[in-house]
């Protein structure tokens, strides 16, 4: 039976190590047997992304993004408080948002949540005026990205692990004031990620109590320590055990105003780049603002 929805898929042809040329027609043939609607359109930037779902906001339930999360995150932007349909296949690297929402890493798989699946209403948060749905990130976090979004011709973990470990020795740490309604206080950061879902990406797990439906964020902050022990302690952020790091604490969060001590910082949303370094940053929640497709069995 078919939905009565009018489904658009956006994709991003550069993200990953998906062919989308090969997905395209699969995609088409079987979205077409369940939905009333089905177009398939290519996007080059976060800034096209936005100029076709404002042309095409009006004729469609459900936009699809098919890339990583940087793709996800310029299509979520578009649609928050509105009453569309995220809905998301992976075709990214780290895919971190995918993993959280339980969507099926394969993109074949995950056109059946946006055929089957069910839909819920999740937080989102600001870090100044940039929306992000999965974290935020100053300093180190947003180096690594800068130089992952703008050096790397590679895509995958293994290039992202190196630009980890070439940012932890130009940034080791960062000096920062910490503002929330009810706590003020500075220390030496390594990093310091703002999360609404408990992963950065490929099974990295920064904030293990993290909830895109309690209206909170998470602040992760883990104090400055040496390359050593970031070392010995790192398997810890793949079985969910980050928060026994002795570095580590969190926060549950609706609103955080962060200070760089040290002159300005580069910072990150969802992984990519903000595109230059601040000083000052005013992060906060925005409870159940998006709609998304998530598999049916699960929330």
């Amino acid at each position: 039976m078919k939905r009565s929805e009018r489904i658009l898929v956006l994709l991003n042809p550069a993200s990953g190590v998906v062919s989308k040329d090969i997905a395209i027609t699969f995609i088409f043939k079987k979205l077409r047997d369940h939905f009333q609607t089905v177009s398939l359109v290519n996007t080059t930037s976060p800034r096209h992304a936005a100029e076709i779902i404002a042309q095409a906001i009006a004729q469609f339930d459900v936009i699809t993004a098919f890339g990583g999360d940087g793709t996800v995150n310029s299509v979520a932007a578009e649609l928050v408080h509105t009453d569309k349909v995220l809905g998301i296949l992976p075709g990214g690297s780290g895919n971190g948002l995918v993993r959280n929402l339980n969507i099926p890493l394969s993109w074949r798989r995950a056109l059946d949540t946006l055929i089957y699946g069910k839909d819920v209403h999740i937080d989102s948060g600001l870090i100044n005026d940039r929306f992000f749905v999965n974290v935020a990130g100053i300093g180190l976090d947003g180096l690594i990205a800068k130089k992952y979004n703008l050096e790397s011709k590679a895509r995958g973990m293994l290039p992202y692990v190196y630009y980890v470990l070439q940012g932890f020795h130009e940034m080791p740490f960062c000096r920062v004031r910490i503002q929330t309604e009810e706590l003020e206080f500075e220390s030496e950061v390594s990093f310091l990620t703002v999360a609404n879902f408990k992963q950065w990406g490929g099974n990295a797990i920064i904030a293990p109590q993290a909830s895109p439906y309690d209206e909170l964020l998470d602040l992760c902050v883990l104090d400055r320590f040496k390359l050593l022990k970031t070392s010995l302690n790192l398997p810890r952020l793949f079985t969910g055990n980050i928060d026994k790091f002795p570095f580590y604490k969190s926060f549950k969060i609706a609103r955080v105003r962060i200070h760089s001590l040290g002159g300005p910082v580069p910072f990150q949303f969802d992984g990519e780049y903000g595109g230059g370094e601040l000083s000052d940053f005013d992060i906060r929640v925005v409870p159940a603002s998006l709609k998304v497709r998530i598999p049916a069995t699960r929330k």
